[in-house]
C-alpha cells in the first residue's frame, strides 16, 4: 500500500493539484538555498577572498564610490567599456546606497540560483506536468552549476542562467509581456544569447511532419513569436550600432600570431589538437566542461528514444479511420518490429502512460540545440565577431540536459512503479520497493565522490594582507608592477 501513496506524491495519475506542485517547488528553491550557503559561508571565511572571474569583471566597480580609483588605468578602463549595460547598472544602483560591489558580488549567486532553481521547474513542468520532475530538473541544474563558478561568479554569465530560462518559462506558456520583457533584460546582461532566443524563435516558425519542416499553422505562433523576434532585433542592433572606445574586435589572423591565444597564453583559444579545439576547448569546443556532472546526468540522452516512440504512437492513432488493407499493414509492420526488436525494456518503457503526458512544448529542447549549435558554427566561421563559439552551447546544453534527464528519470521511476503493481508476491515488491527508495537516494545525493568537493565556486585566497595592507595606504595615483600572481590580488583588495 505505501508503495501506491509514493507514487501517488511522485506521480500522481491525476492531474497534479497545486499544493503538490507549490511543495515539490518550494523543495526545488530549498536545495538551491543550501547549495548557496555552502559556497556562501565559503566566501565570508575570510578577509582577504574574492571570487576569480570578480578580479577582472568586478574590482573596477568601486569606481562607483570612489571616481578617483584606478586613474588611467587600461585594465579598469577596458573591462568597465565591455560590460553590459544592464549588469553595470545593477551593480551601481547598489552602490548608491553604499553597498561595496565586491561584497555584493558575494551575495548574489543565492538570488541568482533561487530564481535560476524556480523557472528550471517551470519549465520542465510545462513539458511534462509531473512536479517531481520539475523539482529533479531544478535540483540537477543546480548541482552541475555549483560544481563550477558560472552562477558563483555573479558575472554576466551568472545572470544569463535565470534570465534566459526566463525567456523560455515565458515562451512556453505564452505570457507575452512578461516574455517581452525578460528578452529585454537578458540584452542588457548577455546579449549573446538574444542571438540564440532569436534563431530558436525562427525555428518556432517551423514544424516537423512527415519527416520534413513545415510552415506551422497557428497564426498565434506567427505573431507571438514575430514580436518576440522584433524585440530582440532591436536588442541585437543596440549593441551593433554601439561604438566602442577601443579598437575592432580582434580578427582571428591577429589573434593566430599571439602568444596570448596559444595553448601557454593567458587566454588559450587555438590548439593543435582538431578534437580538443573542436569538441572540448574551454573557449573554441562545443561540449562544455562538467557537462555530466553529476554523472547522472548522461541518461539524459536517452530522451529521444521515448520522443521517437511516441511519435510513432500519434502518427498510429491520426491513421485510425484508414481503410482495412492499411491497418493489416500496419499490423504486420508492428509484428515485424516485435520480431526483430530485441530490447524488450526499452518498449516496455515507451508503452507507459507518462509518455504520453509529455507535451508538445518538448519541441523546444531540440530547438535550443539547434540554435546553440548553428551559432557556434557561426561563430567558429566569424571567429571573435560573435564573441566565443563555446558560449552559444556551453550554457544552453547544460538546461536541455537536466530537464531531459528529469524526464527520463520519471519515466523509468514510473516503469518501476508499473512493475511493482504487477508483483504478486510481497517480498518481490517489497524488494522492488527498496529499489525505489534506492533510486530516490541517489537522486537526492547525486555522487557522492564529488561531495567533497562541492560546491566548487573557485574563490582565491590572497596570501600577502601585508602586502595589501601597505599598498591601500599609497597614493591613488601610483603604479604597481610586478612578476609575482600574488599583483593580481591588489586591485581588489588593496584598490590599486
Amino acid at each position: 500500500m505505501y508503495i501506491q501513496n509514493l507514487k501517488q506524491i511522485l506521480i500522481p495519475s491525476n492531474t497534479p493539484k497545486a499544493n503538490q506542485k507549490i511543495f515539490w517547488l518550494i523543495l526545488s528553491l530549498t536545495f538551491a538555498t543550501v547549495y548557496s550557503l555552502l559556497a556562501l559561508q565559503e566566501a565570508f571565511s575570510g578577509e582577504y577572498i574574492v571570487q576569480d572571474d570578480a578580479r577582472q569583471h568586478v574590482f573596477w566597480m568601486r569606481r562607483f564610490l570612489d571616481p578617483e580609483l584606478f586613474p588611467n588605468d587600461l585594465i579598469a578602463d577596458y573591462f568597465q567599456s565591455v560590460a553590459p549595460w544592464g549588469y553595470k547598472t545593477f551593480y551601481w544602483l547598489f552602490s548608491q546606497v553604499g553597498i561595496d560591489p565586491m561584497f555584493l558580488n558575494k551575495l548574489l549567486p543565492l538570488g541568482l540560483s533561487l530564481v535560476t532553481a524556480a523557472y528550471c521547474f517551470g519549465i520542465c513542468f510545462e513539458i511534462l506536468p509531473i512536479p517531481f520532475a520539475g523539482f529533479i530538473a531544478s535540483v540537477l541544474l543546480s548541482q552541475n552549476l555549483w560544481l563550477q563558478d558560472d552562477i558563483a561568479s555573479s558575472t554576466p554569465r551568472s545572470f544569463l542562467y535565470p534570465l534566459f530560462l526566463a525567456v523560455l518559462y515565458y515562451l512556453l506558456r505564452k505570457s507575452l509581456l512578461p516574455f517581452l520583457v525578460a528578452i529585454a533584460l537578458l540584452g542588457l546582461f548577455y546579449p549573446q544569447y538574444v542571438i540564440l532566443t532569436a534563431l530558436i524563435l525562427i525555428f518556432r516558425f517551423l514544424d516537423w511532419e512527415k519527416r520534413w519542416f513545415c510552415l506551422r499553422k497557428n497564426r498565434l505562433d506567427y505573431i507571438f513569436s514575430g514580436v518576440g523576434l522584433g524585440v530582440s532585433l532591436l536588442v541585437i542592433l543596440f549593441y551593433a550600432l554601439n561604438s566602442s572606445n577601443y579598437a575592432p574586435v580582434i580578427t582571428a589572423s591577429q589573434a593566430k600570431v599571439l602568444p596570448e591565444f596559444g595553448e601557454a597564453g593567458r587566454s588559450v583559444f587555438f590548439l593543435q589538437n582538431s578534437w580538443d579545439f573542436f569538441i572540448l576547448g574551454g573557449r573554441s569546443g562545443i561540449l562544455p566542461k562538467k557537462l555530466f556532472l553529476p554523472h547522472i546526468l548522461i541518461i539524459g540522452l536517452f530522451l529521444p528514444i521515448f520522443l521517437q516512440q511516441e511519435e510513432g504512437r500519434k502518427k498510429k492513432e491520426k491513421g485510425k479511420n484508414y481503410n482495412l488493407f492499411q491497418k493489416e499493414e500496419g499490423r504486420r509492420k508492428k509484428e515485424e518490429g516485435k520480431i526483430y526488436n530485441l530490447d524488450n525494456g526499452i518498449n516496455f518503457l515507451r508503452q507507459l502512460p507518462l509518455v504520453k503526458q509529455i507535451t508538445p512544448n518538448i519541441k523546444l529542447l531540440p530547438q535550443i540545440l539547434l540554435a546553440g549549435v548553428a551559432l557556434f558554427v557561426a561563430a567558429h566561421l566569424l571567429l571573435f565577431q560573435l564573441h566565443l563559439p563555446s558560449r552559444y552551447t556551453n550554457h544552453s546544453f547544460r538546461i536541455v540536459l537536466a530537464i531531459a534527464t528529469a524526464i527520463v528519470l520519471c519515466i523509468t521511476l514510473d516503469a518501476i512503479f508499473q512493475l511493482v503493481n504487477k508483483q504478486s508476491s510481497s517480498q518481490n515488491r517489497r524488494i522492488l520497493g527498496l529499489i525505489i527508495i534506492g533510486f530516490l537516494g541517489i537522486l537526492l545525493i547525486g555522487d557522492i565522490s564529488l561531495w567533497k568537493n562541492f560546491p566548487d565556486p573557485d574563490y582565491q585566497k590572497g596570501k600577502s594582507p601585508e602586502v595589501y595592507e601597505f599598498f591601500a595606504q599609497q597614493p591613488k595615483n601610483i603604479l604597481i608592477a610586478s612578476l609575482s600572481k600574488e599583483v593580481n590580488y591588489i586591485p581588489t583588495f588593496s584598490q590599486h
